[in-house]
């Protein structure tokens, strides 16, 4: 199996790249279906089946240059432990002036990405695509929990999200307080334009970090993930999402959670890796208009 996003024959080292991917197999805070741990290598083995050009945006994103760093061959199973490897592995990067590109791993691994951002950058908003919340602040007796992982960011960050439609009592209370009500799946898929500018207009900072959890798509095109919800977003409705945010705000880093592959089912994998690339095009594209 392959180490390096795209296959060797096209990695760059780090002094070369921009985007750099940062494999976590970590889900040690799964609450219903494990198995994200396998999703890092899954996807990068996927990749390697990717077409280089992009056809949309008319470009071969790979020559801004993509470093692989190694995936951990053992994590510590407690999260705060695990979630300091994460944090010091993103903010390794980051200070290098490079892009991470985060592969959970479960989503609890972005309370160690936000952290590193934030702690290396200001001026940052936390944008997040999911089809949960994830904003209590304990989950089975753990506040570093998946569930958690929008309560712990928003203690560093503003928050923004969408796509949501799955949430408690306790968590949709909170948001109502806060005047932090998400942007619904179903909304989306009504009215695409008018709820991606929605979600442009709460982004109050130029610098994004941008969180996909792979449940915010449907379960018919994302079925590899340990809690689906029905409805979700389509293909298209994401990558115009992410488009539009790479054309408005500098995206200083982003991260691919909860895939949980399947045995026999390869299209989730090889959909991720495609998601991640055309990220990468989006950013690379539109930075040059930013700067």
């Amino acid at each position: 199996m392959g180490c390096h996003f795209l296959g060797s024959a096209h990695a760059s080292d780090l002094q070369g790249a921009d985007f750099v991917i940062c494999p976590f197999p970590y889900d040690a805070t799964a609450s219903y279906g494990a198995g994200a741990r396998n999703g890092p290598a899954r996807i990068i083995e996927a990749s390697a089946q990717l077409e280089l050009f992009d056809e949309e945006l008319e470009i071969e994103p790979f020559v801004a240059g993509i470093h692989s760093l190694p995936i951990p061959e053992e994590l510590p199973i407690e999260p705060a432990k695990a979630l300091a490897l994460c944090k010091a592995m993103v903010g390794s990067v980051l200070k290098v002036g490079k892009i991470p590109v985060l592969l959970g791993g479960d989503h609890s691994v972005t309370i160690g990405a936000i952290e590193a951002v934030t702690e290396a950058l200001d001026d940052i908003t936390l944008l997040q695509l999911d089809a949960h919340t994830d904003m209590r602040d304990r989950y089975q007796d753990c506040h570093l929990s998946h569930a958690c992982v929008a309560r712990r960011a928003l203690e560093h960050c503003h928050v923004v999200q969408a796509g949501i439609r799955s949430t408690s009592k306790e968590e949709w209370n909170f948001l109502k307080k806060r005047d932090l009500v998400p942007i619904h799946a179903s909304s989306i898929r009504k009215n695409l334009q008018g709820a991606t500018e929605d979600i442009l207009s709460r982004i109050k900072t130029k610098r994004l970090y941008v969180t996909i959890d792979v449940d915010c798509l449907s379960p018919s095109l994302m079925p590899a993930t340990g809690t689906p919800e029905p409805g979700g977003l389509d293909w298209y409705d994401l990558l115009y999402i992410l488009k539009k945010v790479a054309e408005n705000y500098q995206v200083v880093g982003f991260d691919l959670v909860e895939l949980a592959p399947v045995p026999g089912i390869h299209h989730p994998e090889f959909t991720c890796a495609r998601l991640i690339y055309k990220m990468m095009g989006y950013i690379y594209v539109f930075r040059r208009k930013l700067a």
